[in-house]
């Protein structure tokens, strides 16, 4: 087990929960949190028996992007740690972004900068009514740019050329309108809706959900034309497979297939560092 002193992460019932844990400086990004969540999504990638995770935030922050203050204290910086430093923040959001099974963001408070970026490379977002967001790096003599590629696709060139430009703070119902968060609820539901989303993913067959996602990803590279080409290679793979004759002969027989396995309870937050779970294959 890795050591972890940024995150709390445990795992229950095939669903994971990873928690930012930095609400003292409001969950934002130094080196060592952006390693323990690229580490974390690796490692959990390589467990068959995972069918989702919820990234969290513990606090009343999901996530301040960068820390500002780590920033400063480097003083003013040159070419080649600069360019180190983005690359890292790539391979981290790229380790969320090609996690093979859904990942879920549960966001409460706000989400700023590199926060959103976190939010462009989650499947599902589920935003509190209360949440606030913001590209806010201009304000600073800043360039969204890593995390710009991520948000086009999700977001789309209007939303980038919009709130990138002004860096202004924007609600939810804003961030729901340009597809960032999918669900906006009351605080007070957001757990209820997170778990009904988990246990609807619990209902999927596994080997055919993490072929979907990654059916998804390589269609956003193609063509349409090879995008076509594609559609009849997964769709034969997936007919060929066990999972489509056990879900076939469960539709006819009128009972769930053998995968669907309802959650037997919700994750909770790890409060300690004895409590932290991560689990290997």
């Amino acid at each position: 087990m890795r050591p972890f002193t940024r995150l709390m992460i445990e795992s229950n019932a095939a669903m994971a929960r990873v928690t930012l844990n930095r609400p003292d400086r409001r969950n934002a990004f130094d080196d060592q949190m952006a390693t323990e969540l690229r580490e974390a999504f690796e490692d959990l990638a390589h467990d068959p028996s995972l069918r989702g995770i919820v990234l969290a935030a513990a606090g009343s922050v999901f996530c301040a992007g960068a820390d500002l203050q780590r920033m400063q204290a480097d003083g003013p910086a040159s070419q080649t740690p600069a360019m180190r430093d983005a690359h890292h923040l790539l391979r981290m959001f790229r380790a969320i972004d090609e996690f093979p099974c859904p990942v879920i963001a549960r966001v409460q408070g706000s989400a700023f900068g590199g926060g959103l970026g976190l939010l462009a490379v989650c499947d599902i977002v589920v935003a509190a009514e209360e949440a606030t967001f913001a590209l806010s790096e201009p304000r600073l003599g800043l360039i969204p740019a890593v995390i710009a590629p991520f948000l086009l696709h999700k977001a789309g060139e209007s939303f980038l050329r919009r709130y990138g430009l002004t860096g202004e703070t924007f609600c939810a119902s804003t961030a729901q309108r340009y597809n960032l968060a999918h669900d906006v609820v009351p605080q007070s539901n957001l757990d209820d809706r997170i778990t009904e989303l988990s246990d609807a993913i619990m209902q999927l067959a596994p080997c055919a959900t993490r072929e979907s996602k990654l059916l998804f990803h390589r269609l956003r590279a193609l063509s349409d034309k090879d995008r076509l080409a594609l559609g009849p290679e997964y769709n034969a793979r997936a007919r060929c497979a066990p999972e489509a004759a056990e879900g076939l002969r469960a539709f006819i027989e009128k009972r769930p297939p053998s995968w669907a396995q309802p959650r037997e309870r919700k994750p909770q937050e790890a409060t300690t560092s004895d409590d932290v779970v991560l689990r290997h294959t």
